[in-house]
């Protein structure tokens, strides 16, 4: 994974960009470089003297053994709703409503253990599964 960012950039704008590609949250990141872990917070990459073109270790934190199976289910449940919206052509309208109906059912039960985390998580892939949907429906009624 390569990750283009300025010398400004904060440990939290590293793990924003990481789970922007690999859906692992932020919360569930451990960063380390040079056997050293980064803190969360907004120190840049350039105070901590880190030079260009290093190389950092992302490793899950204590809470990810935790909320594994859920993290695991609400990621493949997001990626199925990304493959959705990026093939939208391919199905009729009335399809991809029940397809995402379908997976928002899913993540409704995926069962958080009482996890903030879990929770946001699951929350940011419902509302994401109801705009592509709400697209749809939009295409729909403009169709008829």
């Amino acid at each position: 994974l390569i990750l283009k960012l300025p010398p400004t950039a904060t440990i939290n704008d590293i793990k924003i960009q990481v789970e922007s590609k690999i859906y692992l949250p932020a919360a569930y990141q451990r960063l380390v470089v040079r056997g050293k872990k980064l803190e969360d917070g907004d120190v840049t990459w350039q105070s901590l003297g880190i030079p260009n073109r290093t190389r950092l270790m992302l490793i899950h934190n204590e809470h990810y053994a935790k909320d594994k199976k859920g993290i695991t289910t609400i990621c493949e449940l997001t990626k199925e709703i990304d493959d959705l919206a990026d093939n939208t052509t391919d199905k009729s309208p009335k399809v991809l409503q029940e397809l995402i109906t379908r997976i928002c059912c899913k993540l409704d039960s995926v069962d958080t253990h009482g996890s903030e985390n879990l929770r946001a998580m699951r929350k940011r892939a419902i509302q994401k599964a109801e705009s592509i949907g709400t697209t749809i429906h939009n295409n729909i009624n403009t169709d008829e």
